[in-house]
């Protein structure tokens, strides 16, 4: 039996522990989509600048804040993006430049949960659509059977948005969520919707 001259690297429990976070090993499994106009990719560690400057939009956006965020502390939003089988990175073929993410969750029952972002420069274009109807589509051709969102009721676009792509408002929750506090600590109570579609598409 012929053995390896390589000698053997050595890691410390921290060191496992950053190459597991970082992907090593770990085939990808997240396939680009590609649009009309659009790429849907993984994060990438370069998308840094792109990421911060559409989240730091919602800095103190009603419904969807990031409070307190800065250019420092914000990379921990895109740590946990990177890798991530669940955020597409919403890239513009043209130019290359990210400009918003989509959340495609894993719930139970063979459900995924959508979510998702624009910089505010994009916005009314059609991007969020164009993005959001891919990601379904591939979701439902993939076998899920039921996608589903929750918005705030008094974010028009979003619900507008929803509806555009074809789901269906199944529910209105009454202050069933907060996200924030008033100046005496008590909840600031909101309603959601939820919107939701089933796949009717490719049940084969």
């Amino acid at each position: 039996m012929k053995y390896s001259e390589e000698p053997f690297q050595v890691y410390s429990v921290s060191d496992i522990i950053d190459l597991i976070k970082s992907g090593y090993g770990r085939e990808a499994k997240m396939k680009e989509i590609i649009t009309e106009r659009l790429v849907l990719r993984e994060f990438r560690e370069s998308d840094y600048d792109d990421l911060f400057e559409f989240l730091s939009q919602l800095e103190n956006d009603e419904f969807e804040g990031y409070p307190g965020i800065t250019y420092e502390n914000g990379r921990e939003h895109l740590q946990y993006r990177v890798g991530s089988e669940e955020f597409y990175a919403i890239e513009l073929k043209e130019s290359g430049k990210v400009i918003g993410n989509i959340y495609c969750g894993n719930r139970d029952f063979e459900a995924k949960e959508v979510g998702y972002i624009i910089n505010k420069k994009y916005q009314k274009k059609g991007y969020a659509s164009e993005a959001l109807s891919a990601v379904i589509e591939k979701a439902f051709e993939a076998g899920v059977h039921r996608i589903f969102a929750e918005c705030d009721p008094r974010n028009t676009c979003s619900w507008k948005l929803l509806e555009k792509v074809g789901l269906e408002r199944e529910a209105h929750f009454k202050q069933n969520i907060y996200f924030k506090k008033d100046e005496n600590g008590n909840p600031k109570w909101k309603d959601t919707f939820v919107y939701a579609m089933v796949n009717n598409l490719y049940l084969g």
